[in-house]
């Protein structure tokens, strides 16, 4: 009974301390980044004059210690629209990565360091619209002891960590040849590369199944496709006669599994508890979705919606 209680005190006092600044908002996000409860926190995101109307909104995130995570502005104050420099830390305060955005996407210089403020990589980042994807550029390299592998865009890449290892050729600043690794701890991989570009590979999972891939990885989709999902949504979603004057929204996340299905739908900003529950219910309710694959193999993969209710 002390420990909740004192867990509770902590808690209280961390949230108070993070809402001193008048004007501003205070969010508490998941492990995922996801809004959530006071109870399950790992995050505590700023937004700076929040009451105010501005072009550029100031964001600082937390660790749940209290140490700052992530420092940027964001054009739109409700959802992370990034323009310019963003900043992610270290726990102990050192700097993890300094990136540039333009119009929510990296583009521009990226500078990584290790967790003893040992520079990792220099980077650059282009995005490509016509093909609506970046292409990273990877421009000077060194490793955990501090020796310099890769200079001005040439040499090799190894990076080796508890669950991935990445090993390969880098050419005027893109792979190239033969890579190698492994993922997820137990799977591997072998792909070819052309000037940055994949042209096949071969991954292995924990059973030692291989999978053969061109493509490094695709979102899941809804088997009749986006709108139609939409459409079934905003058709389906039945309101009681009681709120239909309400106007707002309701955020839910959900999973689409490696079979296609649905589940584990959560409110992650909850509007109204019977509508929440109808939202969750519709979401349910809807049929397979072609599941996402990452290296040839299905994998699950988190999805967020936002349901806008108009109100009558």
């Amino acid at each position: 009974m002390k420990t909740n209680l004192l867990t509770t005190t902590l808690l209280l006092i961390s949230v108070s301390f993070f809402a001193q600044n008048k004007g501003s908002k205070t969010i508490l996000l998941d492990s995922l980044h996801s809004i959530t409860t006071d109870k399950n926190y790992s995050y505590i995101r700023i937004i700076e004059d929040y009451k105010s109307d501005k072009d550029l909104y100031t964001v600082l995130e937390y660790y749940k210690s209290g140490k700052k995570s992530m420092s940027a502005t964001t054009k739109d104050k409700d959802k992370m629209q990034f323009e310019g420099t963003r900043i992610d830390y270290y726990e102990n305060g050192n700097k993890k990565k300094e990136s540039n955005y333009v119009d929510n996407k990296l583009n521009g210089k990226q500078i990584e360091w290790y967790k003893d403020n040992i520079k990792k990589s220099e980077k650059e980042i282009i995005w490509d619209n016509n093909n609506k994807k970046s292409i990273v550029k990877i421009i000077q390299f060194w490793n955990k002891d501090g020796q310099q592998t890769i200079i001005d865009g040439n040499g090799q890449y190894e990076e080796i960590t508890e669950k991935n290892s990445d090993t390969g050729t880098i050419e005027d600043g893109l792979k190239e040849g033969i890579w190698q690794g492994k993922y997820n701890t137990k799977c591997t991989y072998i792909e070819k590369y052309q000037k940055g570009e994949l042209i096949s590979g071969i991954s292995t999972d924990k059973d030692n199944n291989e999978y053969h891939y061109t493509v490094l990885e695709s979102k899941p989709e809804p088997l009749k496709g986006i709108r139609n999902f939409y459409q079934f949504v905003g058709k389906n979603f039945k309101i009681p006669k009681e709120y239909k004057s309400l106007s707002g929204k309701i955020y839910i996340r959900f999973i689409v599994d490696k079979e296609g299905e649905i589940v584990e739908p959560k409110i992650v900003k909850s509007f109204n508890e019977t509508l929440d529950q109808e939202a969750i219910r519709v979401i349910s309710s809807y049929e397979k979705w072609i599941p996402a694959k990452q290296r040839g193999q299905f994998v699950r993969v988190l999805y967020h919606l936002p349901i806008t209710l108009a109100g009558n």
